[in-house]
């Protein structure tokens, strides 16, 4: 990792890379070891960090890898010899059993390094073949070898999976701890606390998000769809700017403005989110639908979520789902 790496690196994160070089150099490695935490957390940039670490020639007691030797470029080109990245061949898409039979053959062969080590993102990804071929792995793993697999959703994997892996959880961090991480890339545009709330709090997504100018296009589209949902006393207005969004973007933050108006509801003032729409229009958004509405649509957007891949029309889709806003109020 070079000095604009480490600089970048999060800095909640150094505790757990501390553990994971400590644990190798204990003599202690466990042949699995499954880190968890939510989504966009950073688990995989904790596990490539200490890869490299591992993989460098000239770290010593240092906690990153330097980022020159040659250890350190066959890892960042991705083609070290002794460490293998396994993950799905597209977004979505469950990893195989070829892809663990592939895991097994490279640890069954000799190495020259102090051990080959595996990673595999997202580990509920494998589908039930894949988990049960790497479980006869975990059980009796060749000398030296270490798995390490990253899981947002750990429950999905095989209990006897889970068992035989150490676990390493890598939590929320303070909010106020990924702004202060955030603020050297605010803009005339973009404040920290903006792009943290419009990537639902996931601080990896969030940093994504100041230099991917497409995606900045699609909260913008977002932001003015839901500020109109909240303002407008027609749903036609809603319906043609949910139209301009890409519903795989927008249904997320539409799921988080529910969480929003419940919070209210609850507490009697706004959350992160429901700030950068404002008190004044959150207020009546969330009194209107009331707890059991909220609760509602916020079971009905799971349900549209699921049928985002089905060739339905999308003036219809947008349709429905505005429509069911205005039909939602609570009983009197």
């Amino acid at each position: 990792m070079n000095d604009q790496g480490r600089a970048a690196f999060p800095p909640w994160l150094e505790g757990r890379l501390r553990e994971l070089v400590q644990l190798v150099g204990s003599g202690q490695t466990p042949p699995g070891l499954l880190v968890t935490g939510p989504k966009g957390v950073g688990k995989g940039v904790l596990v490539r960090a200490f890869l490299q670490r591992m993989a460098c020639t000239e770290a010593a007691d240092g906690l990153f890898g330097c980022g020159r030797c040659n250890g350190c470029r066959s890892f960042l080109g991705g083609t070290h010899p002794e460490i293998l990245e396994v993950t799905p061949e597209a977004p979505g898409k469950e990893i195989l059993v070829d892809s663990i039979r592939a895991v097994i053959e490279f640890l069954s062969l000799s190495h020259g390094g102090p051990a080959r080590m595996v990673f595999i993102e997202p580990a509920e990804a494998m589908n039930v073949n894949a988990a049960n071929a790497l479980l006869k792995t975990l059980e009796e793993p060749p000398g030296g070898a270490m798995l390490l697999l990253a899981a947002a959703q750990p429950a999905r994997l095989p209990a006897t999976v889970r068992s035989r892996c150490r676990v390493l959880r890598v939590p929320i961090p303070e909010r106020a701890a990924v702004q202060n991480w955030l603020r050297p890339l605010e803009h005339d545009e973009l404040s920290a606390d903006e792009t943290l709330s419009a990537c639902l709090d996931r601080p990896l997504e969030a940093r994504a998000l100041f230099d991917d100018e497409a995606a900045q296009a699609a909260w913008r589209s977002d932001r003015a769809a839901l500020d109109m949902l909240l303002r407008s006393r027609s749903p036609f207005p809603v319906v043609q700017l949910f139209l301009e969004c890409d519903l795989a973007s927008l249904l997320p933050r539409l799921q988080r403005l529910l969480v929003s108006a419940h919070h209210y509801l609850v507490q009697g003032e706004a959350d992160a989110f429901g700030r950068l729409f404002g008190t004044d229009l959150l207020r009546p958004f969330a009194v209107t639908l009331g707890m059991r509405g909220t609760a509602m649509l916020y079971q009905d957007s799971l349900q549209w979520q699921r049928e985002l891949q089905a060739p339905l029309n999308p003036n219809l889709r947008c349709e429905d789902i505005v429509l069911r806003f205005w039909r939602r109020t609570e009983p009197s």
